[in-house]
């Protein structure tokens, strides 16, 4: 016979014993109903598209280009390459609500120096999109009338992996570039410039062949040589600040092919051309 407290020590046992079977149980449930491998969505994902200058601000830029021009031929050619440097001042005068009026000066290096005087300029919030790719092609060149872009430029946020496939047209029937570019909105980054350190979001741009379309008579009045069919390749990274879109630094990279055909025969010429744009004051 069980004495009345080994039955009181069973009786725990067994409470014991179906507390640990319950908890067992509510911790599979869990596992089962969380979709493993993911995370609560998160508003750190999120990109605010806005351009926020703060009245009374001092920016400036510096731009440095490289060209590299190799012919090849029939015939061996040779290899040119130049520098140019430019540097672009903001000065942010006032906003309204929609539009900042800034003030801006540049300056261009090259075998000589340029300096522009100063200009005035109204830039609307909505223009952050001038600075995904500096240096590039103006792809939201026609954005008022291109339904794809406009429906990219209305959203007031992207997030971390969206990709935007742009279609590129630019000039007019006389000249211009056709094809399509591709931005990716690959994650954050806290990049250090000479202006400082900042939080960033990174845009990885890239393209197929654009191919430019031109008028022989066209080309000659302005003085651009041109001949034959001309392809232009672009890869390279863009920096803007997380909550502001601002610019603090970018990297890109354009690969030119033109091949014409003459009485030497066929003539290739390929260009490199790297452009760097960084915030190198900002106060």
């Amino acid at each position: 016979m069980f004495s009345q407290e080994d039955k009181t020590k069973s009786t725990h046992k067994k409470s014991y014993a179906l507390l640990a079977g319950l908890s067992v149980i509510v911790v599979i449930v869990a596992v089962l109903l969380v979709p493993q491998g993911s995370a609560p969505p998160s508003s750190t994902s999120s990109i605010q598209l806005s351009l926020n200058y703060a009245v009374g601000q001092h920016m400036v830029c510096t731009t440095t280009t490289n060209v590299v021009t190799n012919q090849m031929g029939n015939t061996i050619g040779g290899i040119t390459g130049d520098n140019y440097n430019s540097t672009s001042s903001l000065d942010i005068l006032s906003f309204d609500g929609q539009t900042y009026r800034i003030n801006e000066t540049a300056e261009i290096e090259g075998s000589t120096l340029i300096s522009l005087p100063p200009f005035t300029i109204n830039v609307s919030k909505t223009s952050y999109y001038n600075d995904f790719a500096p240096g590039a092609p103006p792809v939201f060149y026609n954005s008022s009338s291109n339904p794809t872009i406009s429906a990219y430029l209305a959203q007031p946020s992207v997030n971390i992996g969206d990709v935007w496939t742009i279609p590129v047209s630019t000039g007019n029937s006389s000249l211009g570039l056709t094809g399509e570019m591709t931005l990716k909105f690959t994650g954050f980054q806290e990049i250090t410039v000479p202006a400082g350190t900042y939080k960033t979001f990174k845009i990885d741009v890239s393209s197929g062949n654009l191919t430019m379309h031109y008028d022989p008579v066209y080309a000659q009045s302005i003085r651009v040589a041109l001949s034959g069919n001309y392809t232009l390749r672009v890869s390279g990274t863009t920096y803007l600040e997380q909550n502001t879109c601002r610019l603090i630094k970018s990297e890109l990279t354009q690969y030119g092919t033109q091949q014409s055909v003459g009485s030497k025969g066929v003539t290739t010429i390929t260009s490199t051309i790297n452009t760097e744009k960084t915030l190198t004051q900002d106060t």
